[in-house]
């Protein structure tokens, strides 16, 4: 269907025109990327708008792809590399990269465990004492 047939499209037409929904319709009119005649009682869109959006639409040409990296460049990333690399390594072995917390580094707080009922005062806190005490387990 040509556009010059019509003199105005409503906001469903005019979003089915561009494969849309007619939500998309109303969003580019309320944004104001598209001017509407909402005289009488519609909102209409004239076709000179739909005209105006497809003379000003461009090619996509995709995302702009990033340059390959010289052999200078890589060469120059090579040794912190190599240091990062190595020093992963050897925290693995000494078991820190596992999780376990390294030497210097803060602990989580610990339950108090002088206290038996240390765990029972921490879970009332969290729920607001609204919680039903377990029965013992066997």
């Amino acid at each position: 269907m040509k556009t010059t047939d019509r003199v105005s499209f409503s906001p469903d037409e005019f979003a089915a025109l561009f494969g849309k929904q007619q939500t998309w319709g109303y969003r580019q009119i309320y944004a104001g990327k598209v001017k509407a005649i909402t005289e009488y009682g519609r909102i209409q869109i004239p076709a000179a708008e739909v005209e105006r959006i497809l003379a000003s639409a461009g090619r996509y040409e995709g995302m702009p792809k990033k340059p390959a990296k010289t052999k200078a460049e890589l060469q120059a990333m090579k040794p912190a590399l190599q240091s990062a690399w190595q020093t992963f390594l050897q925290r693995k072995r000494e078991g820190s990269a596992t999780g376990k917390p390294t030497a210097g580094a803060p602990s989580l707080p610990r339950s108090d465990t002088k206290r038996p009922d240390a765990r029972k005062a921490a879970l009332g806190r969290l729920t607001g004492g609204k919680s039903k005490p377990r029965p013992p387990s066997a």
